[in-house]
């Protein structure tokens, strides 16, 4: 995929395609505990075309490791869409069992609307449904899911991920977004890109 740009409205286009049997063997979920990373377009020297898998929070023994096949941020229908017409299947994943009963208006208004409203329903629904953060055992309020583990930088939709833990097994507080790269520290809740001057000091 071509890197993010803002410049034309956050579409990405095709570039080239891979294969990677390994990878082909993740399942999808429209609320995934995983997302992938690539690093094709980084500055470094030597091969770029491996693709890396973290996981988004913690993920208790025995749970399935899926990733999303598309930005999460797409509507009920879309979803439903795109996975029967590119994969072959229909998707019955805990928050399309949800979404599933709602209207269309709700299926169309259904990311929007959580966006806006997340911060202020977050903490109540966590305290509900009894989630806290780094209980992965329970399946997380759409919003809390949207507000904590969804790149807030302009039409990006990307996911964000943790950065390995420290030699030492301390996990990192950086978060990384799959899509757009920018980092952000979850105790200051600041975003900013990988090229800024001013940017975060990842050995901090």
């Amino acid at each position: 995929m071509e890197p993010l740009s803002v410049e034309k409205s956050g579409e990405r286009s095709v570039r080239a395609y891979g294969i990677y049997p390994k990878a082909s063997f993740f399942n999808h979920d429209c609320l995934p505990n995983a997302c992938r990373f690539d690093y094709v377009d980084a500055d470094t020297e030597g091969n770029n075309t491996d693709i890396v898998i973290r996981a988004i929070h913690d993920i208790l023994q025995g749970r399935e490791i899926c990733l999303s096949y598309f930005p999460v941020n797409e509507n009920y229908s879309n979803r439903q869409k795109i996975l029967f017409e590119d994969y072959g299947f229909t998707c019955a994943c805990d928050r399309c069992k949800v979404e599933a009963n709602w209207s269309d208006e709700d299926k169309e208004g259904d990311a929007n609307e959580e966006e806006v409203d997340m911060e202020e329903d977050s903490d109540e629904q966590m305290e509900d449904t009894g989630v806290t953060e780094g209980d992965s055992g329970a399946d997380f309020p759409h919003a809390y899911f949207f507000l904590r583990y969804m790149c807030d930088r302009n039409n990006c939709w990307g996911t964000l991920a943790p950065l390995p833990p420290s030699s030492d097994g301390t996990p990192s507080r950086i978060v990384e977004c799959n899509v757009c790269g920018n980092f952000k520290n979850e105790d200051e809740e600041i975003v900013t890109d990988t090229n800024d001057e001013d940017g975060l000091d990842l050995d901090d």
